[in-house]
């Protein structure tokens, strides 16, 4: 990885920590922010008071550390399989799977197109069982009510969580935030954030500043897999402070997992979302891939009516995934690989030590053997979206 000039390098630095010495801004009321996501779908999940003998539903197509969270919790997760088109929860599913013990439902917006909460959420309060967002990757998405009236994501259920890591559509280098409405509810989200959660420490806090800058100047199409290979690698080596920590992969709970956002973080939160125009140059993006997509004959993500996305990235099933993703490395287009799993994790860890068995989601199974997704990320220009569509059309 090529260290960027020191003078360039020094103002990213500066314009990031530029606000450390000042206050942060108060937060909003039913809204709490932390060191990462996880840690608000966790802080979540007790300030519903889950625990030891309680089941949460979740997709079986998702990121280990949802599961974690839970069994961090005390409880256990069971896996719902997704719909083929979405790619998200689906009603039936989750039907299918509630038995006795399930106390909650995670409902996950993939890749930014809502899931169909609505009905969801009436199933869930019949049955006294809360209704979970997951919007990591759906800032800025909307979703239909049954009286025609369009609603952002995270207003649905009872609660919900949202990410600013590394690869979301505002990043703070790691970050999240929790948003409740249920009064009872945010008393005791407020008690996990301000009494059992700590601060990063100072240097915590400059790394991943640091961390930040450098990101910027390397967030380009050309350097992804560049960037991503010097990433892992530093990671492993313990220059820079990674997303999972190994206690953590083997689905044991970190000591310092209950952490709060920096002043940092959330100042550079706050700014994000004061000034992104990231829901302009995403739909922009979209029509662009659809367009070109359908002009070489491969299939174009249908949104269902009742949602209104603002994609993460733009997923595209392929049949030939492993080789595609090798050459896309070969030739420098970026191309995503979320999810290589149901339940995505790196590949030295256990799917079973996350309670994942084979089988257990097929059209997960399938979406995760097929699935690549193309950026859709502040420097993608029209040129780089065209190009990648054309690599697609050459080996998919």
């Amino acid at each position: 990885m090529t260290v960027p000039p020191s003078t360039a390098f020094e103002e990213n630095i500066r314009e990031e920590m530029g606000s450390l010495r000042g206050p942060v801004p108060p937060r909003r009321s039913g809204v709490y922010t932390f060191w990462q996501g996880r840690v608000a779908f966790y802080g979540i999940l007790k300030a519903l008071g889950v625990g030891p003998g309680d089941r949460i539903l979740v997709p079986g197509f998702t990121c280990f550390v949802v599961p974690s969270a839970i069994f961090f919790a005390g409880a256990q997760p069971d896996y719902v399989d997704i719909e083929p088109d979405t790619l998200n929860i689906s009603l039936r599913g989750i039907e299918a799977a509630c038995g006795a013990h399930t106390r909650a439902v995670l409902v996950q917006h993939t890749y930014g197109v809502p899931a169909n909460v609505f009905p969801i959420v009436q199933w869930a309060r019949r049955r006294g069982i809360a209704v979970i967002e997951d919007c990591a990757h759906a800032l800025g998405s909307r979703y239909l009510d049954p009286d025609g009236i369009w609603h952002e994501v995270g207003t649905a259920g009872d609660a919900a969580f949202f990410s600013s890591h590394w690869n979301k559509p505002v990043s703070t280098g790691l970050g999240g935030w929790a948003k409740v409405t249920n009064p009872q509810v945010e008393v005791r989200l407020r008690r996990f954030h301000d009494e059992e959660c700590v601060s990063p420490s100072w240097r915590e806090a400059v790394l991943l500043a640091a961390q930040v800058a450098v990101h910027k100047m390397f967030l380009t199409p050309r350097m992804y897999w560049m960037a991503r290979t010097a990433y892992q690698w530093s990671y492993r080596r313990g220059v820079l402070i990674g997303s999972s920590t190994d206690e953590e992969l083997r689905g044991v709970m970190p000591s310092e997992y209950c952490k709060r956002m920096s002043g940092f973080q959330e100042w550079l939160l706050r700014r994000l979302l004061a000034t992104a125009s990231l829901e302009a140059h995403r739909r922009l993006l979209k029509g662009i891939y659809d367009s070109a997509l359908a002009a070489v004959g491969l299939p174009v993500l249908k949104i269902p009516e009742y949602a209104d996305a603002v994609l993460l990235c733009y997923p595209v099933r392929v049949r030939n995934k492993d080789h595609v993703l090798a050459e896309a490395r070969r030739h420098w287009i970026e191309l995503g690989d979320w999810y290589k799993h149901p339940v995505d994790r790196p590949e030295d860890s256990n799917a079973a030590d996350f309670g994942y068995r084979t089988g257990m989601c097929p059209e997960g199974e399938r979406a995760s053997r097929e699935v690549v997704t193309l950026p859709m990320h502040s420097r993608v220009t029209e040129e780089t979206a065209r190009k990648s569509v054309n690599f697609l059309k050459e080996l998919a």
